[in-house]
């Protein structure tokens, strides 16, 4: 289990472009037997709109974020009902060939889609990322004002305690730079 981010505007050409490169020099490298973590290190440096942890690297990220004040902390929104959903549902597998009940339940399914991405996006305003956005894999969207004030927060740290978290947690530098790109495309979805 782990935490898959994505930028929210997707990859763009040039970073098409240089994925495809790379792979391409994994796959001689693979062929040729040597390389091939040299290839796979191009490949991730190559991907900037993509970003992994695991479980145990994220809890460490959100340890290290909230010492540097990168979080805000609000209760996580609730959920929409999903009763009329599941009302409508009930109603089409008891008569699967009703037009009507097939009808009845795309609108619930639809109505329930739009309020959980309603709640998916929210930002609720605080100085910082939203940390309930960072404890689950539910396609949160960090939106750019969030990433905006934790990255401030951060080079507001002391160098010696930035230094240092570079130092002690092997991937807290690319995330930073995951964090920056993210920013500046539209966010990104933890799923």
């Amino acid at each position: 289990m782990g935490y898959d981010m994505y930028v929210e505007d997707g990859p763009d050409e040039a970073e098409r472009i240089a994925v495809e490169e790379a792979h391409e020099r994994l796959k001689q490298a693979r062929a040729r037997g040597t390389g091939v973590l040299e290839a796979y290190q191009g490949l991730d440096a190559a991907t900037r709109s993509y970003y992994r942890f695991g479980v145990w690297g994220m809890g460490t990220a959100r340890e290290l974020m909230g010492a540097f004040g990168m979080l805000s902390f609000q209760d996580e929104p609730a959920w929409p009902d999903a009763a009329e959903y599941t009302e409508a549902r009930a109603a089409l597998e008891k008569a699967p060939e009703s037009e009507n009940a097939r009808q009845a339940a795309e609108v619930a399914r639809a109505r329930l889609s739009a309020a959980m991405e309603a709640v998916r996006v929210a930002d609720p305003g605080g100085a910082g990322i939203s940390h309930y956005k960072l404890c689950s894999n539910d396609a949160w969207l960090l939106s750019p004002r969030e990433i905006e004030a934790a990255l401030t927060a951060y080079a507001c740290a002391a160098s010696e305690d930035r230094e240092e978290a570079v130092r002690d947690f092997a991937q807290w530098d690319s995330w930073i730079r995951f964090l920056t790109e993210a920013q500046a495309r539209g966010g990104l979805r933890v799923c």
